[in-house]
C-alpha cells in the first residue's frame, strides 16, 4: 500500500523528478547486488574454496602421449641452462645469414637501369 501511494505520487510529479528517483532506485539495486556478491565471495575464500582448474579442456584432445613424453624428456635432458645456451649458440652459428654488399656507383642509370635525370 504504501508503495502503491509513493508510485501514484511520482505519477503527478514533473518528469525530472521521476528521472531521479529512477536513478535512486537503480543504484540501490546496484549496492545491494555489490554487497550481496562481496558478501558470498568473501565468505568463499574464508572457506578456502579451491580455486578452478583450468587445465584439461580440449586442447588436451591434441597433446598427444607421445609429445607430452618427448617434452619431458626434452626438460629432463636439458636442465642446465648453460647447455641450453651452449647448443642454440651452436645452431645459430650455422644458420647465420651472409652479409649483403651493396656497392653503389656512380653512373648515369639509377638502380633499376633507367636514365638518371639530375635537375
Amino acid at each position: 500500500m504504501v508503495i502503491q501511494k509513493a508510485i501514484d505520487n511520482l505519477k503527478d510529479k514533473p518528469k525530472d523528478d521521476r528521472k531521479a528517483v529512477a536513478g535512486g532506485v537503480a543504484i540501490v539495486v546496484v549496492v545491494v547486488l555489490f554487497l550481496g556478491w562481496a558478501f558470498i565471495f568473501f565468505k568463499n575464500i574464508q572457506r578456502g574454496a579451491q580455486l578452478q582448474q583450468l587445465g584439461g579442456g580440449a586442447q588436451d584432445e591434441f597433446n598427444f602421449s607421445s609429445v607430452r613424453e618427448a617434452q619431458e624428456e626434452l626438460m629432463q635432458g636439458f636442465s642446465d641452462f648453460d647447455e641450453l645456451r651452449n647448443v642454440r649458440e651452436e645452431s645459430a652459428q650455422g644458420s647465420q645469414p651472409a652479409a649483403v654488399q651493396e656497392d653503389y656507383q656512380m653512373s648515369e642509370t639509377d638502380q633499376f637501369g633507367q636514365p638518371s635525370t639530375s635537375d
